[in-house]
């Protein structure tokens, strides 16, 4: 399912502050951790999302519609 815009940026910064204040923490593994979570919320943010689309037809004429993101 989707998610807004602002969930998005509040999740992308939960996940970069869960390992900012810990001075114990594998960088190496932080940045892979912190990857594999932000895909993962780009992944929410767009797929499920309904798009507005527009182009044209095989005839030249304007072809309006809307789906979603699957």
């Amino acid at each position: 399912m989707a998610i807004s815009k602002e969930a998005l940026a509040k999740g992308l910064e939960t996940i970069r502050n869960q390992f900012s204040d810990n001075a114990e923490i594998d960088i190496k593994e932080a940045r892979k951790l912190i990857a594999e979570q932000e895909a993962q919320l780009i992944h929410d943010f767009v797929i499920g999302r309904q798009t507005n689309v527009t182009g044209s037809s095989v005839s030249g004429g304007p072809v309006t519609g809307t789906g979603i993101i699957q």
